[in-house]
């Protein structure tokens, strides 16, 4: 339990600034390395997430579709049995 007194006690002492440069030194490269791929490559890959989007974009729009469907016959179905 001593030991963890001083350790709280360490850890209160440190400002946010020495830790910011502790992590910013121990952590090495902080730029982002890319995979080098080919004009042909990255066209195919451009027209794969397009058809993805626009597969994703049709289920979406569907399922707002069947969701209005439901909704209005379901006011249809209550105003039917409330009125008649």
């Amino acid at each position: 339990m001593l030991v963890i007194k001083y350790n709280r006690a360490l850890l209160k002492k440190r400002k946010f600034k020495d830790i910011k440069d502790l992590v910013l030194e121990t952590s090495g490269k902080t730029e982002l390395e890319f995979k080098k791929i080919s004009p042909e490559e990255m066209a195919e890959i451009k027209v794969q997430i397009r058809e993805e989007h626009h597969q994703n974009v049709r289920r979406e729009i569907s399922i707002y579709i069947v969701a209005a469907v439901l909704t209005f016959g379901i006011f249809y179905g209550l105003y039917v049995w409330m009125f008649n």
